[in-house]
This record gives C-alpha cells, sequence and structure tokens, in this order.
C-alpha cells in the first residue's frame, strides 16, 4: 500500500545553514576507519512527529534551522566539506560553508501516512524521495558537498517530518544521534548560553600504530586474491530499482528466534534468521560471509573520550557454508557464530584494523557472498525531541546505505520489538518472507 499512497509535497528551496557564530578554520584529520572505501556513502534517518497543540504558533521550520547554526559551532567540521588529501587520504576542510537545509509542505496528514504504511508507521515510507529530496544513495557526492543534508516537511495536520542523511566518513549512527539531540536541546531551549557536555574531535586517538602491523586475519575485507581487482561503482538507479522492506518483529517474535538460537541475545538470532532468509531468497551457494559493526567507544582500553561523534565501529565477520546455514540447526549455528565473532573485537582486534588500511590502503569490504547487518535497535532516535514530544517513528529511513545495492540491512527498535529494514529484488520478496516466516514459527523443529 506504502507504494502506491502518493502525496504532493512543495519545495520551497534550498539554503546553507552555517554555524551561528565563528569558527575556526582548519582541516582536520580523519581516521583510517572514517574514510575506508566501504564508508564512502550516506546513512539517512527520518523522524515523525505529530501536532503539539501548545505549539500551534511555533514553526518547527524556524526552530530546527535556528538550532542546527547553534549545534554547528560545537560540530563545525560537519559544516565544512571533505577534500582529497595525500595518497586518496580524506580531510575535513573546516570552512563553515554549511549544511544544506530544505524547508518543505505536504498535502497529506501524518494519519494518511501512517495508514499507507500498514498497521503502524514504519518504513518503507510512501514519496520518501519527496521527504528527502537530497536523499544521496551509495559512493557519491562524497567530497567537496555538504556532509549533512536537512529537510524538515511541515504536514496538514501540524505535525512535521525532519529527514537528514550524513556524510558517513564524518559520524556512525551514534554519532548523527549525538549530534541531533544537541541541536533537540537548543531547540528546546533557546537562550541556553552553550553545552554543559562538548562534542569532542579526537580522530587522533585512532591512528595507526609505528610501526603499523597486521596482527589478526581480517575477512570482513575485499582480498584483492579474490579476482574482483576493481570492484564496480553502483549508480543510484542499481540502488533505486529494489524493493524496499521491513520486517517487525515482537516480543513475541523475538522470543521464538531466541528459544531457537539457545538463547542468543536479539541481535545474534535476528541476524541469524535475516542472513538464513536472505541465502535462501537469493539462493546462494558456497562460503557466505556476514559482516557487523561493533562499536568500539567504550569497548576497547582506553575508551575513547566522552563527545566522541566520529566512526567508532569496526566490521567483524561470521563465515559459514550456505548448505549448513539453511540447515533447520543453522539458525543455532549462525547465532553461535555471530557471538563468536563479537568476542573478537578487543583493543588488537581494532588496532589491527587500522593498521590494515594503513599498509594495504582504504580497502573495500568483501562483495562475493556478504551480506552486512548493522544494529541500531538501541540507540534512541525515537527520544530526540526538539519541543514537539517524542517521535511517533525516528531511525533509519531506508535500506540499502552500503556501497552495494541491497548488502546491507538495518535493526531499528520499535513498538517493543524491532524492524529489519531490507532491499531485494522483486522475484526475491516472496521467498525471502517465506523463510522468515519458517523460521517464526514455534512449532518448526529444529
Amino acid at each position: 500500500m506504502a507504494q502506491s499512497f502518493k502525496f504532493t509535497v512543495h519545495v520551497h528551496g534550498a539554503l546553507l545553514i552555517q554555524p551561528k557564530t565563528t569558527t575556526p578554520y582548519e582541516f582536520k584529520y580523519l581516521s583510517n576507519i572514517d574514510d575506508q572505501l566501504g564508508l564512502r556513502n550516506h546513512i539517512p534517518f527520518i523522524h515523525f512527529f505529530s501536532h503539539n497543540p501548545s505549539l500551534s504558533s511555533q514553526d518547527p521550520v524556524i526552530t530546527i534551522r535556528e538550532a542546527l547554526g547553534r549545534a554547528l559551532v560545537y560540530y563545525y567540521p560537519l559544516a565544512g566539506r571533505l577534500r582529497n588529501g595525500v595518497r586518496g587520504k580524506l580531510v575535513v576542510e573546516c570552512n563553515g560553508e554549511g549544511v544544506r537545509f530544505v524547508e518543505a509542505e505536504a498535502n497529506v496528514s501524518l494519519r494518511e501516512i501512517t495508514a499507507a504504511c500498514g498497521e503502524t508507521l514504519k518504513p518503507p515510507f510512501p514519496c520518501l524521495d519527496k521527504l528527502l529530496v537530497d536523499d544521496v544513495w551509495g559512493p557519491s557526492c562524497i567530497t567537496d558537498s555538504p556532509l549533512l543534508r536537512v529537510q524538515v516537511t511541515r504536514l496538514l495536520c501540524g505535525g512535521f517530518v525532519l529527514a537528514y542523511t550524513f556524510n558517513h566518513c564524518m559520524c556512525d549512527a551514534f554519532g548523527a544521534l549525538q549530534f541531533m539531540t544537541t541541536a533537540s536541546l537548543f531547540a528546546r531551549n533557546p537562550n541556553l548560553p552553550s553545552l554543559s557536555n562538548s562534542p569532542t574531535w579526537a580522530r587522533e586517538a585512532l591512528t595507526p600504530r609505528d610501526p603499523p602491523r597486521i596482527t589478526l586475519p581480517h575477512p570482513e575485507y575485499h582480498d584483492p586474491n579474490e579476482g574482483l581487482t576493481n570492484p564496480p561503482l553502483f549508480s543510484e538507479a542499481h540502488f533505486k530499482h529494489l524493493v524496499q522492506n521491513s520486517y517487525f518483529f515482537s516480543k513475541a517474535d523475538l522470543s521464538t528466534l531466541k528459544r531457537k538460537a539457545h538463547n542468543a541475545p536479539t541481535f545474534d538470532a535476528v541476524a541469524s534468521c535475516l542472513w538464513r532468509a536472505r541465502t535462501k531468497a537469493l539462493g546462494l551457494e558456497g562460503d557466505l560471509r556476514l559482516l557487523f559493526p561493533i562499536d568500539t567507544r567504550l569497548r576497547c582500553s582506553p575508551p575513547l573520550p566522552n563527545g566522541y561523534y566520529g566512526t567508532a565501529v569496526v566490521f567483524v565477520c561470521a563465515r559459514v557454508d550456505a548448505n549448513a546455514l539453511c540447515r533447520p540447526e543453522g539458525l543455532a549455528n549462525a547465532a553461535r557464530l555471530i557471538s563468536g565473532a563479537k568476542r573478537e573485537v578487543d583493543d588488537e582486534y581494532r588496532a589491527s584494523v587500522i593498521d590494515l588500511l594503513e599498509l594495504r590502503g582504504r580497502r573495500e569490504f568483501g562483495r562475493e557472498g556478504v551480506f552486512v547487518v548493522s544494529d541500531q535497535s538501541r540507540l534512541a532516535f525515537a527520544g530526540v525531541d526538539f519541543g514537539w514530544g517524542r517521535a511517533v517513528y525516528a531511525g533509519a529511513a531506508r535500506a540499502g546505505t552500503g556501497p552495494v545495492p541491497g548488502m546491507v540491512t538495518s535493526i531499528v527498535g520499535h513498538n517493543g520489538g524491532v524492524v529489519a529494514l531490507v532491499s531485494l529484488e522483486r522475484e526475491q520478496v516472496g521467498a525471502f518472507e517465506e523463510a522468515v516466516r519458517e523460521d517464526l514459527r514455534p512449532d518448526a523443529k529444529l
């Protein structure tokens, strides 16, 4: 239903929001984790806010626009531009040029959008391309372009939609949430003189060792020996032809999956289910790899400084044969492999990743037989309050945020459960859904 539901969005125009006060002009170092090829893309988010009668005279466009300008004083590198440096290394030119901001109005209510999504407001959202006209697909507009693109769309009911996309080289999902939380603080408190907890750049904390040394295997990255010497570049059309879907896992569903996965953690069980479903739907064979990011902010020693908003995730890899994954016991075995891969992440693992990228260049992630699942279920985007209260939905706007169409899935917390955002070829959707349903049947034999 969401795919056929249409409405009109009138875009008033775009402008650049600059920091409210003068900020330093300088060039900032990006870590090897920040500017690796696999993260040279954009991560889109969306928030839906209901009408708040007590704020009928307040315009969310003006409120958020002003709040962004104040937040950028503290996050001024986001107002700059990425430039190509020596040996392909990206650097940030902090020039205060600004982030792109779009004001729009839609002839639709939040209730109508919700009805078009089904029983609850969740992806895929109708006319997303109108609610985020500056959405960037794939590895485009990385350098010499705005690092943050924001759109605020007023709705007929008095509610509004906030949608935005961050350049992934500048921050991960945690960093994006941190910035928007700061902006919301200024929106609710326009007279707030300063921040009590300022953000930290500190990318130098993730510099390579001297001398750099690769001490661990890293099957998450592309190996030139696999034969893909020049990975293909994908256009926006490659990404957009896939069908956007989402799958809600209720508390009962999660209990079923976790029980079948021998009491595995929620992410491990859900990721295993998605991995199996995708393998069956695509008819994959041979060696398969599941990649997923692990946040190292507090996991490694010493922890990264409080307020760090750069990309702090490293990717780990669970590996299995397709036939073994699709067997009845494959769910539990996959969850065990995922749990084991998590335990590999420590100080040495992160340092080895940084050094690999230093010695062997900014590698792509592997592509052959690879599936990526990003866990955003614990990131409280819905709690970002610009004065209108909690969002009805907030989090990832769509699937397909990686460098390869259909390779990346996100898991978002929603209504006491989780939603998985998936993009597939149209002819693969039915088989994928049937495979998920099979794993969710309480009476299915292991």
